[in-house]
């Protein structure tokens, strides 16, 4: 009689401690997945473009005085329904150049890069990615969502400017997303642009947050606190958002990508390591493919040697006539 008592005692704990194991889990599962989709909230991404154009010596100023003329707010409505906002500089081109930012600012960082196409006579639109500037979804995927907004503007340049020649090019995790965006589109469809471009594209969503749970340990990244994180946040998000890490991992992605690409890697990136965009590169399904290595920390050759960056850019857009 009192084993029988003793094994219900213990079967009842035991469903205790499952319980409370299970609830924990939902709850860090949650708590994880709220700070990786919205981890903008409170952010002043506008804020934060301005501020480290400053830091890096970009005369943001000078850009405006140049070019602001020629810019206007433009939107295009995403798949999903998502109102995507942009800014158009209508410079008379025969090309136009979608371009999209990295994590944490907002389109007025691409404004470098969008003033080395405006000088070269390209068109140039600049757009807010999702939980950034203006965008209504504040939702951060990792390129996921956010590449239903570059389709669209591919298809608002087509359809709406009359451009026949698109271009897309992506830095940083603008770069995952270009790249997640190329992998889905068929080349020669109204969506498709004719060339990419990624610098220093983040690898892959699930890459980058086994960085942060490992605080860049490739030991700890793997270790078995990041592994249950991982699922935690994995599992919660798959369900309560529809999100799968692997629509986010750019390395797998782009072996469906049949466009012309570019993948530059940055030489003394420590945010995109170089062995890990190389991955990316290699594993680019297109025929039609480039590597260019910059002697520069993350997303800087631009900024560092900007001369030297367009020639490698022009060099391989004018491959497909897109000069």
């Amino acid at each position: 009689m009192k084993k029988k008592k003793i094994t219900k005692v213990l079967s009842i704990i035991a469903i205790i401690v499952v319980v409370l194991v299970i609830g924990l889990s939902v709850g860090m599962g949650a708590m994880i997945t709220d700070q990786v989709l919205y981890q903008n909230k409170n952010n002043d991404t506008v804020g934060n473009s301005i501020k480290q154009l400053a830091e890096w010596g970009y005369d943001l100023d000078g850009f405006n005085s140049k070019y602001a003329s020629i810019g206007k707010e433009i939107s295009a409505a995403a798949e999903d329904g998502n109102e995507v906002p942009a800014t158009y500089f209508d410079n008379g081109g025969d090309v136009c150049v979608i371009l999209v930012h990295g994590a944490g600012g907002d389109r007025v960082f691409s404004y470098p890069l969008a003033e080395q196409y405006l000088d070269r006579g390209y068109d140039v639109i600049a757009l807010d990615q999702r939980g950034c500037g203006s965008n209504p979804d504040k939702k951060v995927t990792f390129g996921i969502n956010e590449s239903l907004d570059v389709k669209a503007l591919v298809k608002y340049s087509r359809e709406t400017l009359g451009k026949e020649k698109v271009v897309v090019h992506g830095q940083s995790m603008g770069g995952q997303t270009t790249a997640i965006y190329a992998s889905n589109v068929t080349p020669g469809e109204i969506d498709a642009a004719d060339a990419v471009i990624c610098d220093s594209p983040v690898p892959g969503m699930e890459y980058m947050l086994r960085s942060i749970f490992g605080d860049d340990d490739p030991k700890e990244m793997y270790g078995p606190v990041s592994d249950y994180l991982m699922f935690t946040c994995g599992a919660y998000m798959k369900i309560a958002n529809g999100i799968d890490y692997k629509d986010g991992d750019t390395i797998a992605q782009v072996a469906k990508d049949e466009l012309p690409t570019m993948i530059i890697v940055s030489d003394k990136d420590k945010t995109c390591l170089p062995e890990k965009v190389m991955e990316v590169y290699d594993n680019v399904a297109s025929p039609d493919k480039t590597e260019v290595h910059i002697d520069c920390e993350h997303i800087k050759g631009v900024f560092d040697d900007p001369d030297h960056y367009m020639t490698e850019v022009t060099q391989f857009l004018g491959q497909f006539d897109l000069r």
